[in-house]
């Protein structure tokens, strides 16, 4: 299986994220670089609206590294609208989602690949998840919840460690603009009868900077992406 070339496009949506990017950036060209197994890669970052330093240094970034692509959202348009931006300028066949706060090993991707001969998605579940517990519990009601709504059963439907088969990440017609893309893009998958394989990935404390996805305003969003899939659903339109 190793003895296949990929050709990949990595996606790091950020917000705020000084901290942390430079070294998520170059941990993950470095990966790139160290195999052989890609023949053609990219990395996508998308600065959503960050107000601090994230910019600066994404522009010295793109003076050493040819092969970075940075998108800019001129104000902060959420979690998801930043990762839809990443995958339609995307141009490889894998495309492959990481958060850029730090807290996941891009190493631990090249386990994925084993897994394309037999499927279509490859979805990483934090097994020791290192968030405050408050945080933990909320990722295990929003998944109890998506399963009785949706019958979508998954261990961390909302994990930010995610390679997909560009064939059937389909982003035209997504309508969550919070929390849920990851929900939506996998309802979406399920119903077409797409493979979906979860594997355990590491999680790391974060060492900089300050989660926004448990803020009432973020739930609140979520909540509500998730009352419109189901409507979307009973009307027979998530396909």
């Amino acid at each position: 299986m190793m003895n296949k070339k990929y050709s990949i496009s990595v996606i790091l949506p950020a917000y705020n994220e000084e901290g942390n990017i430079r070294k998520v950036i170059e941990e993950s060209s470095d990966f790139l670089l160290a195999h052989d197994i890609f023949r053609n890669y990219e990395i996508v970052v998308i600065n959503d609206g960050s107000k601090d330093r994230t910019a600066d240094i994404l522009r010295e970034l793109t003076d050493k590294i040819s092969y970075l692509k940075i998108i800019t959202h001129c104000k902060n348009l959420g979690y998801g609208k930043a990762l839809i931006s990443g995958a339609k300028i995307a141009q490889y066949p894998l495309i492959f989602f990481m958060d850029a706060d730090g807290q996941f090993d891009i190493k631990e991707m090249k386990s994925m690949l084993y897994y394309l001969e037999d499927f279509d998605i490859v979805a990483g579940y934090r097994y020791k998840r290192k968030d405050v517990f408050y945080r933990v519990i909320l990722g295990k009601v929003y998944g109890w919840l998506v399963f009785l709504l949706f019958g979508l059963r998954l261990r961390d439907v909302n994990c930010g460690f995610k390679l997909f088969k560009k064939g059937v990440l389909e982003t035209s017609n997504i309508n969550s603009k919070a929390g849920a893309f990851y929900t939506e893009i996998l309802i979406r998958a399920k119903n077409r009868g797409c493979r979906i394989k979860e594997i355990p990935v590491e999680h790391f404390p974060r060492l900089n900077g300050k989660q926004t996805g448990g803020s009432l305003k973020i739930i609140f969003k979520a909540a509500i992406d998730l009352i419109r899939l189901k409507y979307m659903k009973l009307s027979r339109c998530l396909q």
